[in-house]
């Protein structure tokens, strides 16, 4: 059974500096053509001042935020060869910006069991909050990860 008493708890915070390269490869990527987050320009003359990510983007440093939960696997009694992503949302107050430098906390907002068609599914459920250098929320995330027994 997974750790309940685990809810709650914080992982170190760590950093993430938004690369603007990374920013415009991940763009090409999924096909964007919006040059607010492909032209420097463009982007600079633009209403954020600088080239800014897709609301995806996030996922590419994510799991930097989730350093500190890797550790706790055992303690959750989560089966790390079996835990896959579940799902992902983003709540955002603005774009992240490329240049800067956000500061990544997680926690463990839930952990529970499941019936699945092939047993007993340990579910994690981490929340991390992405803050700027001034300390201002950018966006905040949820993230469920799902284990086999």
């Amino acid at each position: 059974m997974a750790n309940r008493a685990l809810i709650g708890r914080e992982f170190p915070a760590v950093t993430a500096t938004i690369d603007p390269e990374s920013v415009k490869a991940f763009a090409r990527a999924l096909g964007e053509t919006d040059p607010l987050y492909l032209d420097d320009a463009a982007a600079a003359s633009g209403p954020f001042g600088a080239i800014v990510a897709p609301p995806t983007y996030p996922i590419a440093f994510m799991a930097q935020s989730m350093a500190g939960a890797a550790s706790s696997f055992d303690e959750l009694g989560l089966n790390f060869m079996t835990l896959v992503h579940g799902e992902q949302e983003f709540e955002y107050e603005r774009p992240v910006k490329a240049g800067e430098t956000l500061t990544l906390t997680a926690r463990i907002h839930d952990v529970y069991e499941k019936e699945g068609r092939s047993g007993i599914l340990d579910i994690l459920v981490l929340e991390t909050e992405a803050s700027d250098q001034n300390g201002k929320r950018v966006f905040a995330s949820r993230q469920t990860l799902v284990s086999r027994r």
